[in-house]
């Protein structure tokens, strides 16, 4: 009788991690899936394997699967904060140079149009002294 009762313990316990072994996996590639399409596969495969849990191990596999969730969710969450800080970087550099473009190019055609200028008036008021000059 003993050994009947411990054979019965030992093929109880020995399902029992068996499930949690499959439940840890299937937790895993869950968290491992590529797609969309194949986490839902995966969480639907999960579920059936829940259903037939008693309610302690249910609740046990769903909180299990909760917190591996969660701790995607947030890596996932940092990751697209620094990718979302990387590229307000970038945005800022580029617009900085284009800025200090822009003002390179108003400052030459500033430089090119006062030079411009100051010959036009060179050429005006040497030909009008001149002219003043030569009628002396």
């Amino acid at each position: 009788m003993k050994t009947l009762k411990l054979t019965a313990t030992l093929m109880l316990l020995g399902a029992l991690t068996l499930g949690a072994a499959t439940i840890d996996e299937q937790i895993a590639a869950i968290g491992a899936a590529e797609t969309q399409e194949e986490r839902i596969e995966l969480v639907n495969e999960f579920k059936e394997t829940v259903s037939a849990l008693s309610a302690e191990e249910r609740d046990s596999a769903i909180a299990e699967l909760r917190a591996t969730m969660n701790k995607d969710g947030e890596q996932l969450q940092t990751q697209t904060q620094t990718q979302t800080r990387e590229r307000s970087r970038v945005n800022q550099m580029e617009q900085t140079e284009e800025m200090q473009r822009t003002q390179q190019m108003q400052q030459n055609q500033a430089g090119s149009q006062a030079m411009q200028q100051n010959k036009t008036n060179a050429g005006t008021s040497g030909a009008g002294q001149n002219r003043f000059m030569g009628n002396k």
